[in-house]
């Protein structure tokens, strides 16, 4: 049975979209509301959870406790290479007036938790909890060894899954290049992760800042980008990069490539390329109308 779950682990590193029924295997085997596996690097934050904790967990992002959270400041601090209860982080004093249990946690119904942070050698935290109901009380000895003897395989699938990560990044901005046009995979920040060589040519349009921070020059640009890179606009948007000295006006669009809090361990959030010409018919209207230093057209209805 251990041998199994040791198996999915490493299928999960590879594939993301495992994660979600193993956290909700090992929650109901050992007598857990549900799980949670939650990564943070200069990258991204992203959070797989299990059915059970899904709405306490939306809410744990929207409301931003990963900030604020005084049971994750305490499980790092504690350095523990194990498994911890709330018990070992808090007095029942202290546990009875945090704000992550008195405004999140016992509304959902949760008390006690199993929990762990493990660091990977490339600076990731991957945080590893299992949420217990409060009337369930206190998390039972063999559920922390069996998550202990676990959690070798957890730290060794983050590893292997960051270098996968990376390895696709790698190769969406390959593939741009071998069609001949510029690309930039970046994190939810700007922050670039892999680009091209061709990308890199648009110095005067595109600026790389310190920190691989990646942005527009025109500051109107630099505003769509952001909304982009936020998700103000779902779904991605053409950004224009106006003409410069000696470079004429450009159309780049930015896309997502992953849903950052639906799926861990997966390629980063956003591919931004270059189209070849903003008068090219194919450039949307908003594009076009940046790029352009004439007023834009109109649209033409089609022919019916």
């Amino acid at each position: 049975m251990v041998a199994d779950v040791i198996d999915r682990i490493y299928e999960a590193a590879t594939i993301p979209e495992l994660w979600e029924g193993l956290l909700e295997d090992l929650s109901v085997e050992h007598g857990f509301e549900g799980g949670v596996l939650f990564t943070v690097n200069a990258n991204a934050q992203r959070g797989v959870f299990s059915q059970g904790v899904r709405d306490v967990f939306d809410a744990f992002l929207r409301d931003g406790w990963a900030s604020r959270s005084e049971r994750a400041r305490r499980t790092i601090a504690k350095n523990h290479a194990g498994f911890v209860r709330d018990e070992d982080l808090f007095s029942a004093e202290e546990a009875a007036v945090d704000p992550l249990h008195v405004e999140l946690l016992r509304p959902f119904g949760l008390g006690d938790v199993a929990g762990s942070v493990i660091e990977s050698p490339n600076g990731d935290l991957t945080a590893l909890s299992f949420e217990r109901a409060l009337a369930r009380g206190r998390t039972p000895d063999d559920a922390i060894q069996a998550f202990d003897a676990l959690r070798p395989h957890i730290a060794r699938a983050a590893v292997i899954a960051g270098r996968l990560e990376l390895d696709r990044a790698r190769t969406q901005v390959m593939t741009l290049s071998s069609i001949g046009l510029p690309g930039a995979v970046m994190s939810t920040t700007g922050r670039a992760i892999a680009l091209n060589s061709e990308f890199e040519a648009l110095s005067e349009q595109v600026e790389v800042r310190a920190h691989d921070l990646v942005a527009p020059r025109d500051p109107k640009s630099a505003a769509l980008f952001a909304q982009a890179l936020a998700g103000i606009i779902p779904g991605g948007r053409s950004i224009p990069l106006p003409r410069t000295e000696t470079r004429r006006p450009q159309c780049s669009t930015c896309l997502p490539s992953a849903e950052t809090h639906a799926t861990c361990f997966r390629a980063p959030p956003g591919c931004w390329s270059r189209r070849p010409s903003a008068a090219s018919p194919t450039c949307p209207q908003a594009c076009s109308e940046g790029c352009s230093t004439s007023p834009p057209r109109k649209p033409r209805s089609r022919p019916r």
